[in-house]
């Protein structure tokens, strides 16, 4: 899956009709892993989907940083429609792992080497080295 996404978002990168032939890559992704992970992300280098990214939902104005794990059905997005929300989107610092299942809402910061527990409901920032847990996501350690 990270191979594929690499590649849609260096085409994305390119402008043009290169963006056409990323939604291609994009689309194959889906098919292949049931995933939506926009091309026009911004992804660091070493960061891993987990299991093929399966069911991960990420929107295109994400930014997370490098070498982080997330695990499978996670979503990255906003709290409301594109409209309402002026695409306010999470930013995912180095380091973090999120948990299966977890839901990272609206304009909040991860701060670096956070760990999300599975299934948690993010919704405010979360410091460096946090460890947040449930729903809503209240810091364990």
């Amino acid at each position: 899956m990270n191979f594929l996404w690499r590649i849609a978002h260096h085409l994305y990168s390119l402008g043009g009709t290169w963006k056409k032939c990323a939604r291609v890559f994009e689309i194959v992704s889906f098919v292949i892993a049931s995933n939506a992970i926009s091309a026009q992300a911004v992804i660091g280098k070493g960061t891993q989907f987990y299991h093929h990214g399966l069911g991960c939902v990420v929107h295109e104005n994400v930014v997370i940083g490098v070498n982080c794990k997330i695990f499978q059905n996670v979503t990255l997005g906003a709290k409301l429609s594109e409209k309402e929300s002026g695409d306010k989107v999470p930013t995912v610092g180095d380091g973090v792992m999120i948990g299966a299942g977890s839901v990272l809402l609206g304009d909040i910061h991860i701060g670096n080497h956070a760990t999300i527990g599975a299934n948690a409901v993010i919704v405010s920032d979360v410091p460096e080295y946090a460890v947040v847990v449930g729903v809503p996501g209240r810091i364990r350690g």
